[in-house]
């Protein structure tokens, strides 16, 4: 299963992929990500190894954070590789959960290949709580489902501060 959360800054992306990243580990699947969590176990990702092959992802739930950086729509020599691992995540058995703050700056055959597609936006007046609008791209039909979040008790698992530094950086 591929997931994109798209929104704009602070708008609850990151809080909401921890969420899902925290609840496969409690379902005891194993954790890959390339920010830093905390409370539970996991394996940190660079995204220079995935580029490089030097990582073999399988039975493992993955959460990239601004994934835009590394698979934005303008840097195509970069994303053939990282389209060639979402092309095989249901054969690896990966959840493959990202964030990104636009959906139309992403690589399309990444959004190709995403099955929910999900949008974060804040609630005015209600700092504690984001509201998520749902797309579940899957079937014939798309489906649409919003749902609203408490974000407060997931602060714990994640500094909402972390740089993403670029390929270049690394």
């Amino acid at each position: 299963m591929i997931v994109g959360i798209q929104g704009g800054l602070g708008s609850g992306k990151t809080i909401l992929m921890t969420r899902y990243l925290v609840k496969d580990y409690k379902e005891d699947r194993d954790i890959v990500a390339n920010y830093g969590l905390k409370i539970i176990d996991f394996t940190p990702l660079r995204i220079k190894d995935l580029l490089s092959n030097k990582v073999d992802l399988q039975d493992v739930s993955v959460g990239i954070d601004e994934f835009t950086v590394f698979a934005d729509c303008r840097r195509s020599m970069s994303n053939t590789i990282i389209t060639y691992f979402i092309l095989q995540t249901r054969k690896r058995n990966v959840c493959l959960y990202y964030t990104t703050q636009d959906f139309s700056m992403m690589d399309k055959r990444i959004l190709k290949h995403t099955h929910i597609f999900i949008t974060a936006d804040d609630i005015e007046g209600f700092d504690d709580y984001r509201q998520y609008t749902v797309i579940d791209a899957r079937k014939r039909i798309h489906r649409f489902n919003s749902f609203n979040l408490y974000i407060p008790p997931l602060y714990k698992y994640y500094d909402t501060n972390e740089i993403i530094i670029p390929l270049d950086g690394e």
